[in-house]
């Protein structure tokens, strides 16, 4: 997939505040120089946002609109689904230059039950491993899901949501659950743990982002990299003890590349204090805090062992430790061990139910069969998102200590009508990318990520095997070059991209 990319030069340009949507966005003197460089065009992010959403195949129709107004930008239309709705948002926020979205699509799914939508989400929230144990309540009115009840975090709350929205026929979301703490909290004590988290969040540089708490109230000024950063954040924030998060007055300046902004981020910081970090995390997550992890770290490598419930707490232990500075490897040997057994035929009638229930999947071909506690998915799908999004499912389903992921994705086949009725030329699949076409895309596509300098990846590709070299400053930067060069048309790729040490990229 080809993307566009272009810069304009302006000139004297003043201060400009622009507040949209509850969304305030500051370009300070002290930022316009770099902007002067490299604006980049309105246009410009449209089309790589648009980009984006096609490279989903399957999970968008195309009546999605974006427009962008000074970094704005604006989504419009229409999607299936309310995790389609949140994946397009995520989309946007993730494109370098956009300094604020917007989402006004409209959820218009295949009309289902009130009641059946109801019954599907209060099964899908007992079935969750994580979520069984939440006194939630659901009642739906014409697609409109209210989930009630309360739980011990506002993660907590933001995962029987997340469960909620993935359930087909739901076209909205409407959370009431109230965040019950065990303990009252300092306002001190929250601010401690607010600084922490925005410090030791290889997604955020925590130097550039100050906190105040009053009343458990949190208000985060300062500056960031991108919209998505910005939203990470927010998330940050919200440790125990907290009522509200403002982050309003966070501004984002997407053209800080130059190598006066890079910085290190606590670099050669001790193994000690890095192990904390992570296990404060994992206690952190509603899907790791019911088990005991063990964690130690060796010149920045992060060794978990011990055992956990499921195959999903597994993987997001690994996910919540690389996400920690300093970690510059992680080594998961946790044991999955269910508390509760199931048979074999008992994992696969829930794993069935919640590929049926996941709208991301609707439309699509996906078989499920366990045999020994191991998962075997298999069938077709649009896209890499939602082969990713199937394996998820299954690592959630409980009793699965394995999932072998066999699902294939559909090629695109390229059809030209001519004008008389009987002659129409059927190609397929599409032509290979030249070895040129499929460097250009890499690059282009990393040019659009807020969290790699495109100068320190260097790209070779030949008979359409890509190879990678150079240096990131996070794992989140390697990933995203994992994710650029997998989407570029080639057919191997060989990511030696390494991660540097201390580094960060803001």
């Amino acid at each position: 997939m080809k993307r566009r990319i272009s810069t304009t030069t302006t000139g004297g340009l003043p201060s400009i505040m622009l507040i949209a949507a509850g969304i305030l966005i500051q370009f300070s003197p002290s930022l316009r120089a770099a902007a002067l460089d490299k604006k980049i065009a309105d246009s410009d992010i449209t089309f790589a946002i648009e980009d984006g959403l096609v490279l989903e195949n399957g999970v968008f129709p195309n009546d999605v609109d974006v427009n962008t107004d000074q970094g704005i930008v604006t989504l419009s239309g229409s999607v299936n689904n309310l995790l389609a709705q949140e994946r397009a948002l995520k989309i946007a926020e993730s494109m370098r230059g956009v300094r604020g979205v917007i989402n006004r699509t409209k959820v218009i799914s295949a009309s289902r039950p009130d009641e059946d939508i109801r019954k599907d989400i209060a099964a899908a929230l007992s079935q969750d491993p994580a979520t069984q144990s939440y006194k939630v309540g659901v009642s739906v009115n014409n697609s409109v899901a209210t989930l009630t009840g309360s739980v011990g975090s506002f993660l907590e709350k933001q995962l029987a949501g997340r469960i909620a929205k993935g359930i087909k026929g739901a076209k909205e979301i409407v959370n009431k659950v109230i965040i019950n703490y065990s303990a009252k909290r300092s306002d001190e004590e929250i601010a401690a743990d607010v600084k922490a988290r925005l410090q030791w969040d290889i997604w955020i540089n925590g130097d550039m982002v100050s906190s105040a708490v009053q009343n458990g109230k949190v208000t985060l000024t300062g500056s960031v990299g991108s919209a998505i950063t910005r939203s990470r954040a927010y998330d940050d924030a919200w440790v125990n003890g907290v009522t509200s998060v403002d982050n309003s007055g966070m501004t984002i300046d997407p053209w800080a590349r130059d190598d006066t902004r890079k910085k290190a981020k606590y670099a050669g910081v001790p193994d000690g204090d890095i192990k904390k970090a992570v296990l404060a995390e994992l206690r952190r997550d509603p899907r790791i805090s019911a088990f005991s992890p063990d964690v130690s770290v060796e010149g920045g490598v992060a060794i978990l062992g011990g055992d956990v419930g499921n195959l999903k707490a597994k993987n997001a232990a690994k996910q919540d430790a690389k996400n920690v500075v300093g970690v510059v490897l992680v080594d998961n040997f946790l044991k999955v061990r269910p508390t509760e057994r199931l048979t074999d035929a008992q994992m696969k009638s829930q794993l069935t139910a919640a590929l049926f229930w996941d709208p991301l999947l609707e439309g699509f071909s996906v078989n499920a069969t366990v045999t020994n506690r191991v998962a075997y998915l298999s069938g077709e799908v649009g896209s890499n998102f939602q082969k990713a999004e199937a394996q998820d499912v299954a690592s959630r389903t409980k009793g699965v200590a394995v999932v072998r992921n066999r699902l294939k994705i559909e090629p695109e086949i390229s059809i030209t009508y001519y004008d008389l009725p009987d002659y129409a030329a059927y190609d397929s699949p599409v032509p290979f990318f030249t070895d040129e076409q499929i460097k250009k895309n890499i690059e282009n596509g990393l040019f659009w990520s807020p969290y790699v300098d495109k100068d320190d990846i260097v790209v070779a590709v030949d008979g359409g095997v890509a190879t990678l070299t150079g240096s990131v400053g996070t794992w989140v930067g390697w990933g995203e070059v994992d994710k650029d060069a997998y989407t570029s048309g080639a057919t191997v790729v060989k990511n030696q991209v390494k991660v540097k040490n201390g580094a960060w990229w803001w």
